[in-house]
């Protein structure tokens, strides 16, 4: 074989390596304002999203950091907030323990990839009258330019934009399609109304029993309230003490990703430059097989015949350092990654085990909610119930 064509060979190898760009299309989206006229605009309640952990995996296995991903779990749902929010088209738009509150909208997602470079999500959407709006699959890959576009970098040098942003996009703008397109003034006044009814029913399951049916998790209106119900002004006044609960719960999500927003983002950096690397020399195929073993021997010939003042004889040694040099800097990454990943497994853990105790002040009684999120949300509305019967008991004795 001649130098000439191992070296050629070569050339392609470190050509092929570096000019696979691999950041996909890019996704286009809009902001633009839909609007329902003659009725409220929707509440949207957010779960957390589901991590998509398997109980038998390894720590680390396939890149998956358990803690890390409950971190990611709680940190994506409060992403997708702030882009639903900013955008206007809703009412309240809240992060929520569970999908158990009382809401217009329901967000389920679930992640199924988170590496830095490829996020894909999961995604239902439901009304309140069990009609599933959206059932999907989201993807996005980063591009490198995210990272090394000096205008997302603040003046410390650190990320300031989420790389991730562009996948909450596509989900708001298929929700706003899907409102534009579908609903009307009366299909957005059932589904505020069926809310409403839904939530009294929480409190006295045979209200209105009349008037909503339910069969196997779809909600059939067949009338409305009176709009001076005595039984609905006492729901509304429960409703808003709910509502005033899960905003103050937003401060504990909005704490938490604010804690592990830098870590966060340095580790989705670093994991970007690993999953990328990983991905190209494995789609490229010339580490592996015959072509790992062809690339290898052309370098280590090159070399050998290569005077060491020629050009070639670096050429060469470049040809056969470029897997190693690959992974050499991911290993450098995942050492400065390691102390990151160790920052937000000390947020999730704290995040899963317990939050600080809640203390609300009421007219006549302090209460005090300890426990997870989800498990003072539980306690809280427990203690709405209560109030509800004694409420509804001073009522019937007046009468």
């Amino acid at each position: 074989m001649s130098k000439n064509l191992i070296l050629t060979m070569c050339f392609v190898v470190i050509a092929g390596c570096a000019t696979s760009s691999g950041t996909g299309p890019n996704y286009k989206y809009n902001d633009e304002k839909v609007v329902v006229e003659n009725a409220e605009p929707f509440d949207i309640a957010i779960g957390v999203f589901n991590p998509g952990l398997i109980e038998a995996s390894t720590y680390g296995e396939d890149g998956i950091w358990p803690e890390l991903r409950r971190a990611e779990s709680m940190y994506m749902a409060v992403q997708l907030r702030d882009v639903l929010a900013e955008s206007g088209n809703y009412g309240a738009v809240r992060v929520t323990p569970d999908l158990t509150s009382s809401s217009d909208l329901y967000i389920k997602a679930k992640i199924e990839e988170s590496n830095g470079e490829d996020v894909k999500l999961k995604v239902t959407i439901t009304d309140s009258t069990g009609k599933r709006w959206i059932s999907k699959k989201y993807s996005h890959r980063v591009k490198e330019i995210t990272f090394t576009n000096p205008r997302n970098k603040n003046s410390k040098n650190e990320l300031k934009v989420d790389p991730y942003a562009p996948i909450y996009k596509m989900i708001n703008n298929d929700i706003t399609k899907y409102i534009k397109k579908r609903v009307k003034s009366n299909t957005a006044d059932t589904i505020n109304t069926v809310t409403d009814i839904r939530y009294a029913q929480n409190f006295s399951p045979t209200a209105f029993r009349d008037i909503l049916t339910e069969n196997r998790g779809k909600y059939r209106l067949q009338g409305k309230p009176d709009s001076d119900d005595p039984m609905m002004k006492r729901i509304k006044n429960i409703q808003y003490r709910d509502q005033m609960f899960i905003d103050n719960m937003q401060v504990t999500y909005n704490g938490f990703s604010s804690d592990m927003q830098s870590s966060y983002k340095i580790w989705q950096e670093q994991s970007f430059a690993e999953s990328r690397a990983a991905r190209k020399a494995q789609s490229a195929a010339f580490w592996q097989g015959v072509a790992g073993a062809v690339v290898l021997a052309a370098s280590a010939a090159a070399a050998s015949n290569a005077d060491s003042y020629d050009s070639s004889y670096y050429e060469a040694i470049a040809g056969a350092g470029v897997a190693g040099a690959i992974f050499k800097e991911s290993f450098k990454n995942s050492q400065e990654a390691k102390i990151h990943r160790d920052s937000l497994n000390e947020i999730a853990s704290s995040m899963d085990s317990s939050l600080s105790p809640s203390v609300i002040e009421m007219e006549d009684r302090t209460v005090t909610l300890t426990g997870t999120a989800e498990e003072q949300a539980k306690q809280w509305r427990e203690i709405l119930k209560k109030i509800y019967k004694a409420e509804t008991e001073q009522t019937r004795d007046i009468i």
